[in-house]
């Protein structure tokens, strides 16, 4: 946007300096004819004010060119530069910053796939007594046994595939028995 409107600027200031030309240029022709009629000191007058508004006026294009020139900044990313040092110490903290969350979010999955599995353990055995408890807490916490975690994590799935199983065969059974006595039902009302 502000290229367009400097563009703008240079245009209109380009069309200033080439309406002073044509008007030099038509000064100039006056001079050249200079009928008898005219006067010469009038001439010269009006000859030396536009000069004068032209270079007034071409000073100031120079002006406004140079302060659209010095306005052009560039942003550098130099190990010197203040907003690079700024820049690069932003980005670590940002990235310092996701680490700790990253971190604490896997703590906090952990923690909660770990209190999963206990209480799929606990409602695999049916009950649990005090020092089950705290048995099952030594092992996830106090004194943290990966192996024994593991296995506990295979006992309770294979228990879980096992009632996954036994309540498929109870439904088949269920369905099997409805059937039946729509078969039987159907036959004595043919008898």
């Amino acid at each position: 946007m502000t290229t367009t409107n400097n563009e703008n600027i240079l245009m209109m200031f380009e069309e200033i300096n080439q309406k002073l030309d044509r008007t030099n240029q038509q000064i100039e022709k006056i001079g050249q004819k200079q009928p008898e009629e005219t006067d010469n000191e009038q001439i010269s007058e009006l000859k030396s004010t536009m000069e004068r508004v032209y270079e007034s006026q071409s000073e100031k294009l120079h002006a406004i060119e140079n302060a659209i020139r010095t306005e052009k900044r560039k942003i550098e990313f130099t190990p010197t530069s203040t907003f690079g040092m700024a820049f690069f110490f932003s980005m670590m903290f940002m990235l310092l910053a996701m680490t700790v969350w990253n971190n604490s979010l896997r703590n906090q999955n952990a923690t909660l796939s770990d209190n999963d599995l206990k209480f799929r353990y606990i409602q695999m055995i049916g009950h649990a007594t005090d020092e089950e408890l705290s048995a099952i807490d030594t092992v996830f916490y106090f004194n943290r046994n990966s192996k024994g975690i593991k296995t506990l994590r295979k006992q309770v799935e294979t228990f879980e595939k096992n009632v996954e199983e036994r309540a498929k065969i109870m439904e088949r059974e269920e369905r099997l028995k409805r059937e039946k006595e729509k078969i039987e039902s159907q036959l004595k009302y043919k008898k």
